[in-house]
């Protein structure tokens, strides 16, 4: 194979850079990424003891807020600053603004993480402001180029939508933080805060995974295979039930169970639709295929653990453990799940394209990627969320702490895999072979 040939598994991403193209941007946030993964995964045994305590804790807060903003949102907007272009055939008009941005979003996202683990409010809410006025600068780039698809292209309605989403969910957060010791919003703490993560993670994180999802699955499907009109209907149908469940939980009006229950069947969907694209891949199984299917997997179980609490509340003893169960089962075994099998796909071809753009030599698939972890990374990792989740919600401290370990050992492992490939886009030089690097590393 040419060592600048592309592969399907890019989904119509081609690597040949246009001309002043930002070709390492989407790199940045991936580096990000990786780095907060690593974080909170490494994280994991410390945080599971105080989870089980309650999970409604500063520290807590700093430790999810590593995930959605540091893992999650950076590698999202990594995919959207290449994929939205690719897909709408649109440049970004301002790529000064978008280094701007990225720039910004560090800033804002790590001052986030770092001051709920200072417990300073003041520095949340303004940190906050910050990472609102990156969501901004990133809508300027991005909004353009999806507004014509909108109601046409199931990728295109589904970022846009949770687009709006993310900004809300943000300007909300920073607003909360505000509000910490002023008392000017209205309704319950709990209320607040549920509201304000039901809005990041369903309408902002699970809308625009379903959405990119769609479309990249159906891409792998030999001979042009189209994404059902199901899936529209699915999109617009989570983004109806997350408002409905946003307005329940923050007005206070009522409604909280009904709003869950539809939230979950838009979710259950959603698995039937996404098993039915990739049973008709007809291929075999690899390790993209398997995280996103553990990915579904554990998005059932968090749809079911969602409908329980909105029954139950949080206010007993197994109301709270059951909250912090369905935390992990949605933030790390079904959304995580996604990026990690997307990233297996998507790295090697954005790496290709920055040392096409540098003019350094060329690097193909094949030398770019470290294959012997990825079964310890599937394992120990889903292996983890399992027993973390069944730890906290049974009070098997214990079980939660092994579950805890084995995230850490599959998220650094992958961390450590995936930086390596990511590192050829800043370095000349051409990689020893991957495998055995890893071999030796284990060893």
């Amino acid at each position: 194979m040419h060592k600048l040939q592309s592969h399907r598994g890019l989904a119509g991403i081609g690597l040949r850079p246009a001309p002043g193209e930002p070709v390492r941007l989407p790199i940045h946030f991936f580096t990000i990424a990786i780095f907060s993964f690593a974080l909170g995964t490494a994280a994991a045994p410390w945080a599971a003891p105080r989870l089980a305590d309650y999970f409604y804790q500063l520290s807590i807060l700093s430790w999810v807020h590593t995930f959605t903003l540091g893992w999650i949102t950076a590698a999202i907007f990594g995919v959207m600053y290449r994929y939205v272009p690719a897909m709408t055939q649109r440049e970004i008009r301002y790529p000064r603004l978008a280094t701007v941005q990225l720039v910004l979003y560090f800033l804002g996202a790590s001052g986030v993480v770092a001051h709920f683990m200072l417990g300073s409010w003041d520095g949340v809410w303004m940190a906050g402001v910050v990472v609102v006025i990156s969501v901004i600068l990133l809508a300027i780039n991005i909004v353009p180029c999806i507004t014509p698809g909108f109601g046409r292209g199931v990728a295109e309605t589904g970022m846009l939508i949770a687009l709006f989403f993310l900004l809300c969910a943000s300007s909300l957060g920073a607003l909360l933080a505000f509000d910490k010791d002023r008392g000017l919003v209205p309704g319950t703490l709990l209320h607040n805060l549920s509201a304000h993560a039901h809005l990041a993670a369903l309408g902002w994180v699970t809308l625009v995974v379903c959405a990119v999802s769609y479309r990249f699955m159906t891409a792998l499907i030999p001979q042009g295979a189209q994404v059902p009109r199901s899936a529209m209907v699915q999109i617009f149908a989570l983004a109806a039930a997350t408002v409905g469940l946003f307005l329940a939980l923050f007005t206070g009006v009522g409604g909280v169970s009904v709003w869950t229950v539809a939230s979950a069947a838009a979710l259950v969907a959603y698995a039937i639709i996404f098993e039915d694209i990739v049973r008709r891949r007809g291929t075999g199984a690899d390790w993209t295929v398997r995280h996103a299917l553990a990915g579904v997997f554990y998005l059932l179980l968090a749809a079911g653990a969602g409908v329980w609490l909105a029954a139950i509340g949080v206010g007993s003893p197994l109301g709270a453990r059951l909250a912090g169960a369905y935390g992990i089962l949605g933030l790390l075994g079904w959304v995580s799940n996604f990026v990690v099998g997307m990233s297996y796909q998507l790295f090697t071809g954005f790496v290709m394209r920055a040392r096409l753009a540098l003019g350094w030599p060329p690097l193909n698939t094949a030398e770019l990627t470290v294959s012997s972890g990825r079964p310890l990374v599937f394992a120990a990792f889903n292996g983890g969320v399992l027993l973390m989740a069944g730890g906290l919600l049974t009070g098997q401290l214990a079980v939660a702490r092994t579950g805890a370990a084995l995230i850490a050992l599959g998220g650094l492992v992958y961390s450590a895999a995936m930086a390596w490939t990511l590192s050829f886009a800043y370095r000349r030089a051409t990689p020893a072979a991957p495998d055995r690097l890893l071999r030796a590393a284990q060893d």
